[in-house]
């Protein structure tokens, strides 16, 4: 089906949400290539020509420990309580189980009550929550030492091994992979002691950051503040933070610190197959 009439079918079932969808098809376009969406394993409710309600969904990933990952789903307002998500859920899951899928993964407001107990219904449980936070302008808390060095550079050079710049694991969203689907789309401001690499601000152009990593070692002293003011130095309007995990103490902090305004939170909720 044309992108055009799916963007539509998403804006219309969020048009009474919590927090009101109005996507381009361009904005559409790039937010499914960026959550791995897969024509496959997503699945439509028709009457006649209409589309009535989706199912958006990517194929189970290596990535993720063969788990997919739930884009987004929903009925148009004018056929709910008609049990359509769940029929939508059903054959999902079952293409799912077909291709030896371990589970999916998807991402619920909190205060969307009626979501979330429809949800819990399908058998998805919380693992977590997560924050969503807004940065316009950077409170600075130190000052990042002269040997350190911010400079751009390609996403390719950035380590494989993060485990000791994270303290937690991204959201699908937040993936590399994500940000290999779109090249030329992000920046990535890079943290440099001589020649080694001591943390880096990935940016998409609309200033969602999918990484904002220092390493271990290198922490409270001003390096996170300067990346912040470099990639807003380039994204003046706004930085986004979709789906920080709460449960991650020193990332939570550091960005109230800087006067980074948390605008919702989102459960983090998983269906084990």
């Amino acid at each position: 089906m044309p992108i055009d009439r799916l963007a539509k079918a998403m804006n219309d079932a969020f048009s009474d949400y919590v927090v009101p969808l109005q996507l381009t098809d361009a904005q559409f376009r790039e937010i499914t290539s960026r959550r791995g969406y897969s024509e496959a394993h997503s699945f439509l409710a028709m009457d006649g020509n209409q589309v009535a309600g989706f199912w958006f969904s990517s194929a189970p990933e290596t990535a993720m420990e063969y788990r997919a990952y739930c884009l987004s789903a929903g009925v148009l307002p004018e056929f709910r309580r008609r049990g359509l998500l769940r029929h939508l859920f059903e054959a999902m899951l079952e293409k799912h189980r077909h291709d030896g899928g371990a589970g999916i993964h998807l991402e619920v407001i909190s205060s969307n009550e009626v979501a979330l107990r429809g949800y819990q219904s399908f058998g998805f449980q919380i693992i977590r929550n997560l924050n969503v936070y807004k940065l316009e302008q950077l409170k600075p808390i130190e000052t990042a030492p002269t040997n350190i060095k911010i400079r751009e550079i390609a996403l390719h050079r950035l380590p494989d091994d993060v485990s000791r710049f994270f303290d937690t694991h991204p959201t699908r969203q937040n993936q590399r992979s994500a940000m290999h689907a779109l090249p030329g789309t992000v920046r990535v401001f890079a943290a440099y002691y001589g020649n080694d690499l001591v943390g880096w601000q990935a940016v998409f152009e609309d200033g969602a950051t999918p990484e904002l990593a220092v390493h271990r070692d290198w922490r409270r002293k001003g390096i996170g503040s300067a990346l912040l003011a470099r990639a807003l130095a380039s994204h003046p309007e706004k930085l986004m933070f979709v789906n920080v995990d709460a449960g991650c103490v020193s990332i939570n902090e550091f960005l109230i610190a800087r006067d980074a305004v948390r605008l919702l939170v989102q459960h983090d909720m998983f269906l084990s197959v």
